[in-house]
């Protein structure tokens, strides 16, 4: 009996999500056929000349004097693998330093959340000097591979042969499914872009002109179904966003059997943890 009710409960639960996502996709169907209609393009002038695009950019809003331990440790952990990269961590104190923002997102930024502002200004950034976004939530245990600093444009997304997808469905249904219809399929928590890169910047001119006519996103997972409706699946390489997860559920689940902990450390560079 509780098997039965657990199984009509994961029923239940995805067809709700699927829903969702297929709601929120509609809206973003509707937003890019806009675009494409009728392109409203943002131009940025970077503040700053760096004289490099191997910049890691990060940002925590209030600074990062008084900062989460597991935070703190991600960074230090940039410090020790970021290389030749150039590390730009930014706050709201020195964000007009890089950037000058556009006067409706900054009249609006109170009625979006924090998340939603990140999601919005890591594609600015981006597309204005280009570099990589890391999530201060980001822990390095390698430094960023050659292959993927040349790439154009770079996230992890779901692998459709994910041989351990059971596993991954039932950690956090919201984000990983493969269902069909399941449109929440990569991470944005680090990105690689070269400035001016066609993707990261129509998904910013996207993400502009949403903010531009509404006060909030229809969803919390609105960049990432944004993304996947877009579709540039095919234009690079395929890596598993759910290897960035490893060592989060090696630690956070005690029944984790997939990889060892000292594998995960050298099979990938990149985990993306939990601060909260």
């Amino acid at each position: 009996m509780i098997l039965q009710e657990s199984f009509l409960w994961r029923k239940f639960r995805e067809r709700k999500i699927l829903a969702t996502h297929k709601r929120v996709a509609k809206v973003c169907e509707e937003l890019i056929a806009n675009y494409r209609g009728c392109p409203e393009h943002f131009v940025f002038e970077a503040k700053k000349d760096l004289g490099t695009d191997k910049i890691i950019w990060q940002y925590w809003a209030q600074g990062y004097d008084d900062i989460p331990e597991i935070v703190r440790t991600c960074l230090r952990s940039v410090d020790n693998y970021a290389g030749d990269y150039s590390l730009i961590r930014l706050t709201d104190a020195n964000l007009s330093d890089y950037l000058d923002l556009p006067d409706f997102v900054l009249r609006k930024r109170a009625t979006y959340s924090l998340a939603h502002f990140s999601d919005l200004l890591r594609l600015i950034l981006l597309k204005t000097y280009g570099g990589v976004w890391m999530d201060a939530t980001i822990f390095m245990t390698g430094s960023i591979p050659q292959k993927w600093s040349e790439s154009d444009f770079l996230v992890f997304r779901r692998d459709p042969h994910e041989p351990d997808y059971k596993y991954w469905r039932s950690t956090y249904a919201y984000y990983f499914g493969w269902a069909k219809g399941f449109r929440v399929n990569m991470l944005n928590s680090f990105i690689i872009a070269k400035k001016g890169d066609k993707t990261v910047s129509e998904l910013c001119d996207l993400m502009l002109l949403w903010w531009k006519g509404h006060d909030n996103v229809p969803d919390y997972f609105f960049f990432q179904i944004l993304y996947d409706v877009y579709d540039c699946h095919e234009e690079f390489q395929l890596i598993s966003d759910t290897l960035p997860h490893y060592l989060q559920q090696s630690i956070n689940d005690p029944k984790f059997s997939i990889m060892q902990r000292e594998d995960i450390f050298k099979r990938f560079p990149i985990h993306k943890l939990n601060y909260k």
